[in-house]
């Protein structure tokens, strides 16, 4: 969609924005021509720290390492079928 957004901690500091003690949503729809370069900065932060970076957690997720419980599922159910850990680990049981 390549909407920029940024998460805000806090109600108080997006009411900073629009003169206000606190504010829940601020959607910016015109930007005067003076301000066209603060708001520039603005969106290439929040697509640096927010968008990009979603997509590179999303692609690393997970490290392939198993916890104790399904460890000791897959040793049962190995000892039961008569393999070893290893192998049956690789294929499913």
């Amino acid at each position: 969609m390549g909407v920029p957004h940024v998460i805000v901690k806090g109600k108080a500091r997006l009411g900073t924005v629009v003169h206000k003690k606190t504010a829940a949503v601020v959607a910016l729809q015109e930007v005067k021509s003076e301000d066209q370069r603060e708001i520039a900065t603005i969106v290439s932060a929040a697509k640096a720290n927010f968008s990009d970076k979603y997509e590179e957690q999303r692609r690393v997720w997970g490290g392939g390492i198993r916890g104790n419980k399904s460890t000791q599922m897959l040793r049962k159910r190995a000892k039961a079928s008569g393999q070893t850990v290893s192998s049956a680990s690789l294929g499913k049981l």
